[in-house]
């Protein structure tokens, strides 16, 4: 079954926008103004909603006075000086229906202001969100922090009203049976079962969380931790993990439905982000597609696979007239590859981000040197962003995202080694499995003892080695290449040739049932890399 990746992230403000209020000088006073937000509004799934109101922009240092008031009544809530934030938290749960709120402000020097807003306790509400999680919940929160730790971002904390949204809305996508090939995930229709807001804002809020929301959504086939690794490789998807200010994760998995909520609040200050991490050792070569909106739609003539896309983000709540200026990606031997530019400018679904996609899958265990240079408007002033980093591909697929998710803090570590990463392949050929760095994959094909000789499949022993593989029919030979170094494993005659010279062998390849199985005698004659054979456990042991 494919993997759909389905509707590109929201980021939107759950509580009301910005509202800015006047305030009246006393005599001997000037005229100023302040900014604020409150909350709920609209309609709560809560019983015990969180009540606040806060001045988000003021020229005022601080406020000498404030009150609250629900449904005409006094409350007693905290005050935070730092946040100028007034909440409150009801002990008791609130009759389902609709609420009124009264805020009293008082500023020293200038008349009061009051401001009053309402909200709806749905008949459908629970007293608090549920604060036990599964081990899959949280085996998937530890997945999203390994990228986190990777790329130098703070952890985020599962969030019972974020992850209860995140169930809410994955219950929903189930009970109606969406149809994910019409149907925008991020989407609900009111009139079907389970609706709780038609866009992910409203259901944050819904359920009771009044920060700014990112939502990845998919239908998966997979596992858990699966669907993440998915989710993070799709480039429009992977940029709400990149998200310095975000602090909150809600996760959940209803059938084949994965819902992400990631919490965050707006930062002042701009960063530049870029994937893959600078230094990494172990990047996928390729991206199979399975993303909505496809990010590789107007690029005429591209076709999956394509190579692993890069991206580069820059943070900021006042960023805008984000520009590509350049961009480059090289092999080691400083050869450009093609990419296909996704920016602003062509791109409807990007802002403060481009995404810089190889027109080709990249060559396993390869190195590449990536360059971007990009400007941004920052409360009226342009600045340029630019960064030269390096990256090595992994020898075989999943290798990556083992290793990361088996010790994230190992693995960045890693990036911190300025050479190339050595690696280190046993086969045991009385096994069908062998280990790459450390991670066990499995064999295609079981190795063979033919006359006394071990052998091995040849395209086992490529993806083991991240070499590539060709069959030459008229050879009737196994073309393996490697670094520009070729091989060719004839299976009619004891020869083998090295980048076109021939040399005879005693222990030639030979093709069992249409396979070319290899003599482990014969790999160190012609790899190049250091072949030992342990009889002990009857295993061979490559480092290239």
């Amino acid at each position: 079954m494919k993997r759909f990746l389905l509707a590109f992230r929201l980021i939107l403000t759950i509580v009301v926008a910005l509202t800015g209020f006047s305030l009246a000088p006393l005599p001997q006073a000037k005229a100023e103004s302040f900014y604020y937000t409150a909350y709920p509004q609209g309609t709560v799934g809560i019983l015990k909603p969180k009540i606040g109101f806060q001045i988000t922009q003021s020229s005022i240092a601080s406020v000498s006075h404030i009150a609250l008031k629900l449904d005409g009544q006094r409350v007693t809530g905290q005050y935070d000086a730092a946040s100028m934030t007034y909440t409150y938290q009801p002990e008791q749960p609130l009759a389902k229906g609709a609420h009124t709120v009264a805020v009293s402000v008082e500023f020293a020097g200038y008349e009061p202001i009051e401001q009053e807003w309402s909200f709806t306790v749905s008949s459908l509400s629970v007293t608090e969100p549920p604060t036990s999680y599964s081990d899959k919940q949280r085996e998937m929160v530890r997945a999203i922090n390994d990228y986190r730790l990777l790329y130098g971002l703070p952890s985020l904390q599962i969030n019972p009203n974020l992850t209860m949204a995140a169930k809410m809305h994955a219950e929903y996508l189930q009970t109606n049976n969406i149809d994910t090939t019409q149907v925008s995930m991020h989407v609900q229709t009111k009139s079907l079962p389970g609706y709780i807001g038609e866009k992910p804002g409203e259901r944050a809020l819904y359920a009771g969380y009044y920060d700014h929301v990112a939502e990845d959504v998919s239908y998966h086939a997979g596992t858990h931790i699966g669907s993440v690794d998915s989710l993070f490789d799709a480039p429009y998807h992977r940029l709400p993990f990149l998200l310095p200010s975000a602090k909150d994760i809600g996760v959940a998995v209803v059938g084949p439905f994965v819902v992400l909520e990631f919490g965050f609040q707006e930062q002042d200050q701009q960063q530049l982000v870029v994937t893959p991490a600078p230094g990494e050792k172990y990047v996928p070569v390729a991206f199979n597609g399975h993303e909505d909106p496809d990010p590789i739609r107007m690029h005429q003539g591209a076709a999956y696979p394509v190579g692993y896309p890069i991206v580069a983000h820059i943070s900021g709540s006042n960023t805008e007239e984000v520009k590509l200026v350049e961009a480059r990606l090289t092999d080691a031997k400083g050869h450009a590859v093609e990419l296909l530019q996704n920016t602003p400018k062509n791109d409807e679904h990007l802002i403060q981000e481009v995404i810089l996609t190889p027109a080709k899958p990249l060559l396993p265990d390869a190195s590449y040197t990536a360059y971007v240079k990009m400007t941004a408007s920052h409360n009226g002033s342009i600045q340029t962003f630019e960064k030269t980093w390096q990256f090595q591909t992994e020898p075989a697929e999943t290798v990556g995202k083992s290793k990361l998710h088996a010790d994230a803090a190992a693995y960045k570590k890693l990036t911190e080694q300025k050479s190339e990463a050595a690696h280190v392949v046993s086969f045991s050929l009385n096994d069908t499995s062998y280990t790459l760095d450390g991670v066990q994959l499995d064999m295609k094909l079981a190795p063979l003892v033919i006359d006394g000789s071990s052998y091995l499949w040849v395209r086992d022993l490529a993806a083991a080695l991240g070499a590539q593989i060709e069959w030459n029919e008229a050879q009737k030979a196994a073309i393996y290449t490697k670094d520009g170094r070729t091989i060719s494993f004839f299976t009619t005659r004891p020869t083998y040739a090295l980048d076109g010279v021939e040399a005879s062998t005693d222990v030639p390849a030979k093709l069992v049932n249409e396979n070319t199985m290899i003599p482990v005698r014969l790999l160190s004659e012609v790899l190049g890399a250091k072949v030992e054979y342990i009889p002990e456990d009857h295993s061979v042991s490559i480092t290239y």
